[in-house]
């Protein structure tokens, strides 16, 4: 992925966008304008209908009011199971809610007696290889487990002493999942059962230090990927407790942030971080090399929806295969991008026409 220059989302974009309900299809891709495309629009979810037509919402009504029940109240963290399902942390709702794209339904995470849990302020979700997964709740300290058929069956964490817990991050290979201890200012380690094993890090502002970390993702090689909010940073450290590298810093130039609430990685080795403050999300290399900036303010008004355009975006979540899942908080929506690999690419090919240009840069 080549190093470019930000951009900034235009106002052409509202317009092309109502053209491309009766002309061509259009496509919203990064780099805007020229250069090969490397991030591609797919969708927003917003309403149950969103979930449950089998026609994308984006091409239904990109820019139209949008019908149906809101999904989402204060929507935080979100977790991909890598198959068309994702899941939104949302405490406003005191719920974990589930969005099946391909069965077309919206549920909730359940109690044993099949009733939608409710939860204290659920703020984050991990998912496991076997559907099962876990959930942090930053009013109760605890971790709650939830198994494949999306039933909470245990809570853990209490042992040890978690002070809102907020990212999560599993490692299947290793059987491990790492918690965020947020107030703590360091990473607390589970065993998948729920086991407490130790913790890595302590405040500061050095090597494996933290100053009210957030988020975690584990690299395609199974490296931690801490982001260190107040420090507005990203640290990368080997699951042995070692240290590897860090970068980022606070300021508006490419590759610093405002106010950095989430952090996912790609199969590709894509570091994906939201920047609430500056309304984007930012792209760098596992070397932490700044390749790409995405977003702009978008305020949602009459149901008008802006590719690319975030109002406030917290949670991030990336599957193996590029798929972006962002958490849209002040529009109380999740968007979905994707990464141009080849093998996507080769799936969906682009043909003449299709991608959007604003009038600006032709």
């Amino acid at each position: 992925m080549m190093r470019i220059h930000i951009f900034f989302l235009l106002f052409s974009l509202l317009l092309t966008g109502c053209a491309a309900q009766t002309g061509p299809k259009q496509r919203y891709f990064w780099p805007i304008g020229g250069a090969e495309p490397k991030i591609e629009y797919i969708d927003f979810y917003q309403a149950d209908r969103d979930v449950m037509h089998a026609e994308s919402p984006l091409a239904q009504a990109i820019l139209g009011t949008q019908l149906g029940r809101p999904i989402f109240k204060a929507p935080h963290g979100i977790g991909s199971r890598g198959d068309e399902v994702f899941a939104v942390a949302d405490p406003g709702e005191a719920k974990v809610v589930i969005c099946d794209l391909a069965a077309g339904e919206v549920r909730w995470l359940k109690n044993r007696e099949g009733e939608p849990y409710a939860f204290s302020f659920p703020v984050a979700l991990e998912y496991r290889p076997d559907g099962g997964g876990y959930v942090a709740d930053t009013a109760t300290n605890l971790i709650y487990q939830f198994s494949r058929d999306e039933v909470v069956v245990k809570e853990f964490g209490k042992d040890a002493g978690l002070k809102r817990p907020n990212g999560l991050a599993f490692d299947a290979e290793r059987q491990i999942l790492y918690v965020v201890d947020s107030l703590n200012h360091q990473i607390a380690v589970f065993n998948a059962d729920g086991e407490f094993l130790r913790r890595i890090g302590k405040r500061g502002t050095g090597e494996i230090e933290f100053n009210f970390p957030l988020d975690i993702a584990l690299s395609p090689t199974g490296d931690l990927v801490v982001l260190d909010a107040l420090n507005a940073r990203v640290q990368i450290i080997h699951p042995d407790g070692s240290f590897v590298r860090m970068f980022g810093e606070r300021g508006t130039a490419l590759g610093s942030f405002k106010m950095p609430k989430g952090i996912a990685v790609d199969g590709f080795g894509h570091i994906y971080v939201t920047d609430a403050q500056s309304h984007r999300f930012v792209i760098f290399d596992m070397q932490g090399n700044y390749l790409l900036s995405i977003g702009g303010r978008s305020v949602l008004q009459a149901g008008q929806v802006h590719p690319g355009g975030l109002d406030m975006p917290k949670g991030i979540s990336a599957d193996p295969d590029g798929k972006i899942w962002i958490v849209d908080s002040l529009s109380r929506m999740v968007h979905r991008f994707q990464f141009i690999s080849g093998d996507y690419l080769q799936q969906h090919p682009l043909t003449e026409g299709e991608i959007f240009i604003p009038e600006e840069l032709r």
